[in-house]
């Protein structure tokens, strides 16, 4: 049987490939056919990705039929067959039987009718197959669910959920994803079974919802599970009023690459700071460069909303703090003290600078454009840079605004240098001009240089940093000759 090719959203080589598969299945008496994603993606009009495969055939006569193949998953019947270097899971027809702790099944059983493989599926629009010669299989009426915009389960939801739990999540990430709404019947069922989302490693519900917050409507999808209350009880712990917060609809306009972007501003939206934004990220599964940079354009924004460069423009919105929220967070837990007293066992400052290697500087509210140059020799030029696009592209029709970044990407242009590699004198250099052993003294004195070299204030050059190295290094000395008189017995 000739095998069909017309295929208007996938990649021609892809169905080219995975056609001679199919074929190849075929001559060897087996059924076999397209399913799942690929069928249903090119049904709505959506670009076709991975070109999945089911068939009669089991494993091992799937493993002897082609050159190069990977058991990926042989225990489920799935089978990576490679052809030119292009990957298909190519999956033997199979049934379930009962679920454990309401995520994987007791056992699977391999048979010969795709009827059977069909009815094991989650939602009737992923339960659509079709035939090398174009013919759709679709036993539950997936495609006019698909044209009614419908998510609705195959067969009993409350089945369907028991089976397992991680369902639930993924019929609102196709709603928000599609646009779709869930069929009363599936969204009943979903109410009533909710709790058994705690069942389901964190693992598997943050894959879900960064294919949600990535999806063209993540805050339809928000306010999904906060109608809902799905993730009250999961592992990772939503609960719906915090996200009833987080939803709003800029959400949406922010671009979903690099997706540190949205999490930063959901983050925000549940009320997480800077500082905890990393440390949340990675409870949740996420890995540390993720949640790194994530965080880091929280601080980023945090730090420049506290610096005032929004003030005075129209609504700035964002994921910072509100000011306000910064200043309660930053406000000491006793009073001030009075002049010239110091709480009982305090170090006098000028003491405790010098134990931690910290140079002398007088305090100052430093302005926008040293907090946001700070900023980047902390987080980076990549974090800087993303941090800047985020906020052209969401208030760029506030002129005011789109100044103020403007010159923020001044500054960061003009920066000559960012990291201690690339300042002309280095460490080693330094403390054998100042004749001290290396130490945490050194390190602190390298920031300063470099801070200095990224401002505009001192030439990276080696006489011109060793010249403001001596100078930090008397003030230095200044202030412990001072400290050392203020420490005295009366």
């Amino acid at each position: 049987m000739k095998t069909v090719t017309q295929w208007k959203y996938a990649d021609p080589e892809q169905v080219r490939l995975s056609a001679d598969l199919l074929g190849t299945l075929e001559e060897a008496g087996h059924i076999a056919c397209w399913v799942g994603g690929c069928v249903r993606d090119e049904l709505i009009g959506r670009p076709v990705n991975d070109m999945d495969i089911a068939t009669s055939a089991r494993p091992e006569e799937v493993i002897g039929l082609f050159a190069r193949t990977v058991p990926t998953g042989i225990q489920h019947g799935t089978v990576t067959v490679i052809l030119d270097k292009m990957p298909f899971e190519v999956t033997t027809f199979r049934t379930e039987s009962a679920y454990q702790d309401f995520r994987r099944p007791d056992e699977v059983t391999f048979v010969r009718s795709l009827d059977e493989d069909l009815r094991r599926r989650d939602f009737t629009m992923n339960a659509i197959a079709r035939l090398p010669g174009g013919d759709y299989i679709d036993p539950y009426g997936g495609r006019a669910d698909l044209e009614r915009g419908l998510i609705r389960c195959v067969g009993e939801a409350r089945e369907r959920f028991r089976e397992d739990a991680l369902r639930m999540l993924r019929g609102v990430r196709f709603a928000s994803v599609f646009g779709f709404e869930l069929a009363p019947s599936t969204w009943e069922a979903l109410l009533e079974l909710r709790g058994n989302m705690r069942h389901i490693a964190a693992e598997r519900v943050r894959a879900e919802l960064e294919k949600m917050i990535g999806g063209p409507q993540p805050s339809a999808g928000l306010r999904l599970l906060a109608r809902s209350g799905l993730l009250e009880d999961a592992r990772i712990g939503l609960q719906p009023q915090a996200l009833r917060a987080a939803a709003p609809e800029r959400l949406d306009d922010l671009p979903p690459k690099p997706g540190e972007l949205r999490w930063a501003a959901l983050l925000q939206g549940l009320g997480v700071p800077g500082d905890e934004a990393e440390s949340r990220l990675k409870s949740w599964t996420f890995s540390g460069g993720f949640a790194k940079s994530a965080a880091a354009l929280l601080r980023i924004d945090e730090a420049m909303n506290a610096a005032g460069l929004f003030e005075g423009a129209a609504e700035a919105g964002g994921f910072a703090l509100r000011r306000e929220q910064l200043a309660a967070r930053e406000e000491p837990a006793a009073g001030p003290e009075r002049p010239g007293e110091r709480q009982a066992g305090a170090e006098p400052p000028a003491k405790q600078e010098r134990e931690a290697g910290a140079l002398p500087h007088k305090p100052r509210k430093a302005d926008a454009r040293t907090v946001f140059v700070r900023c980047v020799l902390d987080f980076g030029r990549t974090a800087a840079e993303t941090w800047l696009a985020y906020r052209s592209a969401l208030h760029g029709a506030d002129e005011r605004l789109a100044a103020r970044l403007e010159r923020a990407a001044g500054w960061l242009a003009a920066i000559p240098a960012e990291s201690p590699r690339e300042l002309a004198l280095g460490g080693h250099d330094l403390a054998g001009q100042l004749d001290r052993a290396p130490g945490p003294w050194l390190g602190a004195l390298i920031r300063r240089l470099l801070e200095a070299v990224a401002l505009g204030e001192i030439a990276n050059e080696r006489e011109a940093l060793l010249a403001e190295a001596l100078r930090l290094e008397a003030r230095l000395a200044k202030n412990e000759t001072q400290a050392q008189k203020e420490e005295r017995p009366i």
